[in-house]
C-alpha cells in the first residue's frame, strides 16, 4: 500500500518540492515589498498551474489505462463467450446432459467459470456417448446357432425393417436379415419405416397382420428365446406387411 501510495504521489512530490523553494526565495530573496509581492502571487499562480496541469494529466492517464484495461476484458469476454458457442454446439451433438451448466459473462472471471462448468458438462455428455455407443448386434456362436435352427423351417417370407436415419439400427437389422438368408429364409430388407414406432425399444419387434400368429412368427419367437435375444410381439398398426403370412422384424433405435 505504501508502494502505491508513492507511485501516485511520486510526480507531486517534486512539484511541492520546486514549489516551497521557489515561494520560499520569492518571500526573503527581493528586498523591495513591491517585487516581494509580485514574485510570491508569480510563484503561487505558476505552481497553482502546474499542480492543476499534472493532476489533468494524470486523471487522464488513469481515465486512458481503465478505458484501455475496459476494452480488454470486453476484448476478452467476447472471445471466451464465442469458445463457449463453440463447445454448445459441440454439445448439442452428444447425449442431453443430466444439467444445463449456467453461462454468465459479466467477467473474465465469471466467464471461465462458466466455461470450466460447460467442459465438465461435455465430459459427462461424451461418457454417456460412449456408453451407449455400443450397438446392438448378435455374436458369431449365437448367429451360428440361430441359423441353423431356423434352416429346418426355411423358406418363410420375413420382411426386416427399421426406423429411417439411425446407422445402429440399421446395421443390426442387416446382421438379422444376413442370418435369416443364411438360414434360407424369403428376407428382404432393411426397409426404413416410420410406421411402428417412434420410441426407443431394445429387443426385435415381431410383427404379424393378423392376430392369429402365422407358423413363421412363432417359429422366430421361439428361436430368439432359445438364444436370448432380446424381442417382443406385436400387431402391425398398417399395411406394411403385404399378407397374413408374413412376419415383419422392425429394429427401432436404440434407448
Amino acid at each position: 500500500m505504501l508502494l502505491d501510495e508513492a507511485v501516485r504521489l511520486g510526480p507531486i512530490l517534486p512539484l511541492a518540492i520546486v514549489f516551497t523553494v521557489a515561494l520560499a526565495e520569492a518571500i526573503l530573496l527581493p528586498q523591495r515589498w513591491r517585487v516581494k509581492g509580485i514574485a510570491v502571487l508569480m510563484v503561487v499562480l505558476f505552481g497553482t498551474g502546474a499542480g492543476a496541469l499534472l493532476h489533468w494529466g494524470q486523471t487522464r492517464s488513469h481515465s486512458t489505462a481503465a478505458d484501455q484495461a475496459a476494452d480488454r476484458e470486453a476484448t476478452e469476454i467476447a472471445a471466451l463467450h464465442g469458445l463457449w458457442a463453440q463447445w454448445d454446439e459441440l454439445s448439442h451433438r452428444l447425449p442431453p446432459p443430466a444439467k444445463e451448466p449456467a453461462s454468465k459473462f459479466d467477467s473474465v472471471d465469471d466467464a471461465v467459470a462458466s466455461l470450466s462448468a460447460k467442459v465438465a458438462a461435455i465430459g459427462e455428455q461424451v461418457d454417456a456417448f460412449k456408453a451407449g455407443a455400443v450397438g446392438r448386434s448378435i455374436d458369431a456362436p449365437t448367429a451360428a446357432r440361430l441359423s441353423d435352427y431356423l434352416r429346418q423351417y426355411s423358406g418363410y417370407r420375413v420382411v426386416v425393417s427399421c426406423v429411417p436415419g439411425d446407422l445402429e439400427a440399421y446395421t443390426y437389422a442387416n446382421q438379422l436379415v444376413m442370418i435369416l438368408k443364411s438360414a434360407g429364409w424369403d428376407a428382404s430388407g432393411p426397409e426404413a419405416t416410420l410406421n411402428v414406432t417412434d420410441k426407443a425399444v431394445m429387443g426385435v419387434m415381431v410383427l404379424i397382420r393378423d392376430p392369429t400368429a402365422p407358423d413363421a412368427a412363432k417359429i422366430l419367437l421361439d428361436a430368439f428365446n432359445q438364444a436370448n435375444i432380446p424381442h417382443q410381439p406385436g400387431i402391425s398398426a398398417n399395411d406394411a406387411i403385404p399378407d397374413t403370412a408374413t412376419v415383419e422384424l422392425f429394429v427401432a433405435k436404440k434407448p
